[in-house]
């Protein structure tokens, strides 16, 4: 049981690095772990303390409740909701393009900062 739950957190987890268009290298080195170990949470043959699992959620831009759970949050709130809702569907890709490198941005610069610490 534990195992099979290790698999489909893992594959949520390469599911949203590759939404990123990061390596396991590069997702790795944000994180602070190996890339070795990636692959294993990754592949379902390990799992990760809680600080790793906080690391990789920030990085990814996600929920632990989406990781553990594979539930997205469904009540949406604030004004990049409004934003989104607005524009044409023909555009979403871009948007997500755009959206997907601003937080690779601000997660490079966060990694910046608490290594200045």
């Amino acid at each position: 049981m534990k195992k099979d739950i290790n698999v489909e957190i893992g594959a949520r987890i390469k599911e949203k690095r590759k939404s990123f268009k990061y390596t396991r290298e590069t997702l790795a080195e944000l994180v602070d772990i190996s890339p070795q170990f990636l692959a294993n949470i990754e592949s379902g043959k390990k799992g990760m303390s809680f600080t790793t699992l906080k690391k990789l959620c920030e990085c990814l831009g996600i929920s632990c409740d989406y990781v553990i759970l594979g539930k997205e949050p469904i009540e949406r709130k604030g004004r990049i909701y409004e934003l989104i809702d607005n524009v044409d569907k023909k555009y979403i890709p871009l948007l997500e393009t755009l959206l997907n490198d601003a937080l690779h941005l601000i997660t490079v610069a966060r990694k910046d900062e608490n290594q200045e610490n």
